[in-house]
């Protein structure tokens, strides 16, 4: 009898421990659309954002009893923009640069975002979400920077930057997610050449609008 209760005790205790690991951790999958918002130092530099993407497994933290979670990533991710002329058309025409294309520039990162997430609503049915919090972003470009007649992009090793959104869950599963993310560093730096060859550096900020959707397992 006491072999059966104990046997008893110790079954609900593992499937109470299982059910709370359950409601407390979620691990996914997450992946989604950048629309690139780049913003340089100063306003000689001509460019066009263009959309990327990210890719890569979650882990979606929730404190029982409280609407308070976190959500962890290790994500791939890749954006691409153009930039064009820093220079004047007659210093181009001088050059015959006329014809010289906008150069593409493409970042590629492995970026880990730390968001603090506040749920309204019943989790395992519909609930809305906000969240933010800091982005960490490592650089796994080529390390040779990209070149042409008069322009060098050179790319930063590391970024820091932070995210602003907001999301739905659905039965505690599905999730959809509307964030902006600021670029808080510098993601590289572009020097261009004028008809005197002095050199003009101009920093950018690779922000982005970010589109996501992720399932928990």
């Amino acid at each position: 009898m006491k072999k059966t209760i104990l046997t008893l005790l110790l079954a609900a205790g593992l499937t109470i421990t299982t059910t709370v690991h359950a409601q407390v951790l979620k691990f996914g999958v997450k992946g989604g659309i950048n629309y690139s918002h780049v913003k340089f130092s100063n306003g000689e530099l001509t460019h066009k954002d263009r959309s990327g993407f990210f890719a890569g497994p979650t882990l979606k933290i929730a404190l029982p009893t409280l609407p308070i979670g976190f959500d962890i990533s290790a994500l791939y991710d890749e954006r691409e923009f153009e930039a064009g002329e820093a220079v004047s058309k007659d210093e181009w025409a001088d050059n015959n640069l006329n014809n010289l294309s906008p150069m593409k520039v493409k970042l590629k990162q492995m970026t880990i975002p730390v968001n603090l997430r506040f749920t309204f609503g019943n989790s395992k049915t519909l609930a809305l979400y906000l969240y933010g919090g800091p982005q960490f972003g490592f650089n796994i470009n080529d390390k040779d920077p990209l070149k042409d007649q008069v322009r060098t992009w050179t790319y930063e090793d590391s970024d820091f930057s932070v995210n602003v959104g907001a999301g739905i869950l659905l039965v505690n599963t599905i999730q959809v997610s509307f964030n902006y993310n600021i670029d808080c560093g510098k993601s590289g730096e572009m020097t261009v050449n004028d008809a005197y060859e002095i050199a003009k550096k101009h920093e950018s900020k690779a922000n982005a609008w970010q589109l996501g959707a992720a399932i928990y397992f």
